[in-house]
């Protein structure tokens, strides 16, 4: 290692991680089971997946040997285990926080929200400020059974929007990519109006349960409802891009697809953060480059790349403008996802930066400038209130 990379690794070790996507662990009733802590370390569904291949994955055996190393324990998956079960759940979550140096969370809390802390709760555990992102697909399946007509429900959905910032909300986040997928397109009234009602019928039929909501005129005009409010806010939207859920369908979750929201006057002042994006890395870092509101952050795939993160990291800097580069873990489930992804961040960015350094294509100065725009400054200034 060089004298370099040495100095880098040690400022950038501290250096605040705001975590600008991500959800609250779930409550667990007893300790953490094998299968449970690497079904997170997984997009999967499938058992054979979850209980067979992520223990063969980098990420997953780097983040066994780093959790040991703090935990005092031998680098297995038994031993880290064992010795989880020993710490008292919130001396436990305060460690892993304090040593992942994190600072604010943005909590996408409507993520399996029913068996997860809620936001106060996770405050509480980690020590830090969490604060809540708003997920307007979750939100309209909330809200429809109460409305008769499109008219109503598009006044209650704005009307909602808006609260969930008056209440200490920071932002909006759509999963269109894996409901109806990302080539968004202006809907009409008429559209959007028959589309709900025909969504409302499901309802009807079924019986109270909830019904999955994707109907993509609606979900289209719920987006352009959103961007209004964010507009006026002046606050981000967050679109889940690619990598994520195993529903999603890889051709229709390319971000180019937003083109339509991308070349909207009315919304160029709206920030647009292009969430997760393997494997459309270079397009998401491209379309940073060229629309003055789009924003690339590569969490998510960051851990679950494992020993590619730093390569994904630098083709991302290669193209996007440095204070268009956000970071965050999209952490869940269990909070060693969220240590882990921040501490890989920083490893990460490290070897990108030091690198560049060793190249003459940096100083010193603006690689530690770098990690701290992307760690935690960029998502500062895009936020409203966030310091």
């Amino acid at each position: 290692m060089s004298f370099a990379s040495d100095r880098l690794r040690e400022e950038i070790s501290e250096i605040i991680f705001l975590d600008q996507h991500c959800h609250a662990p779930l409550r667990l009733d007893g300790p953490l089971d094998p299968l449970t802590l690497r079904a997170a370390f997984t997009e999967s569904t499938d058992p054979q997946v979850q209980e067979q291949d992520v223990t063969g994955t980098t990420g997953y055996r780097m983040m066994i040997r780093w959790l040991a190393g703090l935990l005092g324990a031998d680098p297995t998956e038994s031993a880290v285990l064992t010795a989880r079960s020993t710490y008292d759940v919130a001396d436990y979550y305060r460690l892993l926080a304090d040593d992942a140096r994190l600072g604010p969370l943005f909590n996408d809390f409507l993520f399996q929200h029913e068996l997860a802390y809620t936001s106060a709760e996770w405050s509480e555990l980690t020590g830090r400020p969490v604060r809540e992102l708003m997920r307007i697909e979750t939100l309209a399946e909330q809200l429809a059974g109460e409305h008769s007509s499109w008219e109503s429900f598009r006044q209650a959905f704005s009307q909602a929007l808006v609260s969930s910032i008056s209440t200490g909300g920071c932002g909006f986040k759509s999963i269109a990519a894996y409901r109806t997928g990302l080539q968004v397109q202006p809907v009409d009234a008429a559209t959007a109006s028959a589309a709900f009602d025909d969504y409302r019928s499901e309802l009807d039929q079924s019986g109270g349960e909830r019904v999955r909501l994707a109907r993509k005129p609606l979900i289209d005009a719920l987006i352009w409802e959103t961007l209004e409010v964010a507009a006026e806010l002046q606050l981000p939207l967050q679109f889940h891009v690619a990598l994520g859920d195993d529903d999603v369908y890889l051709p229709t979750s390319n971000p180019v697809l937003l083109r339509a929201i991308f070349r909207e006057p009315r919304y160029r002042q709206v920030p647009i953060v292009l969430l997760h994006c393997y494997p459309f890395v270079r397009e998401a870092a491209y379309l940073t480059s060229i629309y003055p509101n789009v924003y690339i952050d590569l969490g998510l795939t960051v851990p679950l790349a494992g020993s590619n993160c730093a390569a994904l990291i630098a083709e991302a800097l290669g193209v996007a403008p440095l204070h268009k580069i956000l970071a965050s873990s999209d952490g869940h489930a269990v909070p060693e996802f969220q240590w882990f992804a921040a501490r890989l961040w920083r490893a990460a960015l490290t070897e990108v930066l030091s690198t560049n350094v060793e190249r003459y294509m940096m100083t010193d100065r603006e690689a530690i400038e770098a990690a701290a725009m992307i760690l935690h400054a960029n998502s500062e200034r895009l936020y409203p209130g966030t310091k």
